[in-house]
């Protein structure tokens, strides 16, 4: 085993290249506790590899876990979505109770209220205007919806516990919860994403392939295995983890 590896690293010293076709998944081990492995779903076509067309780079998807993808991308994009809707509305109601205790109070604009909100806790801004108490709870809850969204005072909180955190607000069970996520990762109503069950060799199970996340990477940055990309110390390096089929490929194209 070991000296069929080295025998593929001598063999790349005379430029021959680590054999990669479309549909391969290739992986960059992590490279300390704290990282996590990055892999990647190669679409430059077989024929352009073959015939050297694709030159130095090959085009590759990215591939994250259903739980990250999850957690950090579609997540973020749910809350980017809601930013006009809550803004405007939470202008309209802040502008109202200012204008109950001041007629001369002028409206706000949704980009004044996200200023002041950033300057100010929801509880000062709350004071500020003289709400009264019975009818706080409203304008809190609106004004947290806000920071929630735009990532305001939530520590280091992840974009689904921001989204989460809304649904709290406005009394979403924890199966409507569940159900929204299912929904996410539905693959009927994919568009822009493609799930598959496992990638060789990584633990976790459940991984989606972002179909319109293209990157390149240097063909000569990818190893046959994870032992040659070890003894060839490559931080930047990737090793082919396995194919995953046609389906991705019919997918994409």
């Amino acid at each position: 085993m070991l000296w069929g590896s080295v025998a593929k690293l001598a063999s790349g010293k005379f430029g021959l290249r680590t054999k990669v076709g479309q549909g391969d998944i290739i992986c960059r081990p992590a490279t300390s506790k704290h990282d996590k492995p990055r892999w990647g779903f190669v679409v430059t076509a077989d024929c352009d590899i073959a015939q050297d067309k694709a030159g130095a780079r090959l085009s590759c998807l990215e591939i994250v876990t259903i739980q990250d993808y999850l957690e950090h991308i579609w997540s973020a994009e749910v809350l980017r979505k809601l930013r006009p809707k809550v803004l405007k509305e939470g202008a309209v109601l802040i502008s109202r109770a200012a204008q109950a205790r001041d007629q001369k109070f002028d409206e706000l604009s949704p980009n004044e209220l996200l200023e002041w909100l950033n300057d100010t806790p929801r509880l000062g801004i709350v004071a500020a205007i003289e709400i009264p108490e019975k009818k706080q709870k409203q304008h809190l809850e609106v004004l947290e919806i806000i920071e929630l969204v735009f990532g305001i005072r939530t520590a280091e909180a992840t974009a689904l516990q921001r989204l989460r955190g809304i649904w709290i607000i406005q009394g979403s069970s924890p199966k409507t919860m569940r159900s929204r996520l299912e929904q996410a990762i539905d693959y009927n109503q994919a568009t822009d994403f493609h799930l598959i069950p496992m990638i060789p060799g990584a633990a976790s199970l459940g991984y989606v392939v972002l179909l319109r996340e293209v990157s390149s990477i240097l063909h000569d940055n990818i190893l046959p295995t994870a032992l040659d990309l070890q003894i060839m110390g490559n931080a930047d390096g990737y090793y082919i983890a396995g194919p995953v089929g046609m389906v991705v490929r019919f997918n994409y194209y």
